[in-house]
């Protein structure tokens, strides 16, 4: 586990940015790349993206989701092959997630926050005024430390999280509403 998360916390580059494939001489445009996931068929992706050092970020949910039934699992790792599981058992998110929101003077976003251990994990999703999209997840050792380590997207992402869907299945508000990257 060690291992993993310092390889984790290793791999760790700049993103860069997709962009759809051009339009077919027809006028029709190209289907959007699908973005892998650990997700099985029967799950729905909530978030997923590639990494820069080959590996997937994935959020799955049941195909149902309510305030008092379903589950959501963090997934880190090679495709089909997840190192990281959280939470390791199907319980409902409320017990193991809070949700917030982060806000700058150049845009802002949003993350989801779990504790496994020692470390702190936040995946989030944010937009600048300028059009520009960022989104990974943010790891750190321990609460009182501010230093994170970031691992981006590489490209584009799948992005279904939001505030009011957290709030309707009952994931409590983060306290803190951290700045995250």
């Amino acid at each position: 586990m060690k291992l993993i998360l310092l390889l984790t916390l290793l791999a760790i580059t700049s993103a860069n940015v997709m962009t759809l494939a051009p339009a077919a001489e027809s006028g029709v445009m190209a289907p959007a790349p699908k973005i892998a996931s650990h997700c099985s068929p029967q799950e729905k992706v909530i978030f997923s993206c590639a990494t820069t050092n080959a590996k997937i970020i994935s959020l799955c949910s049941s195909s149902t989701l309510t305030a008092s039934e379903g589950y959501l699992q963090y997934r880190f790792g090679p495709a089909g092959k997840p190192e990281l599981i959280y939470p390791a058992t199907i319980e409902h998110p409320s017990k193991h997630f809070q949700f917030g929101q982060s806000f700058y003077s150049s845009g802002g976003g949003m993350y989801l926050k779990f504790k496994n251990g020692e470390y702190t994990y936040a995946l989030y999703s944010m937009s600048t005024k300028f059009g520009e999209d960022r989104a990974g997840v943010a790891v750190r050792k321990s609460v009182e430390e501010f230093a994170y380590a970031y691992i981006p997207c590489k490209g584009k992402s799948h992005d279904e999280m939001d505030i009011d869907d957290f709030e309707k299945i009952k994931i409590p508000r983060d306290p803190k509403e951290e700045q995250i990257p």
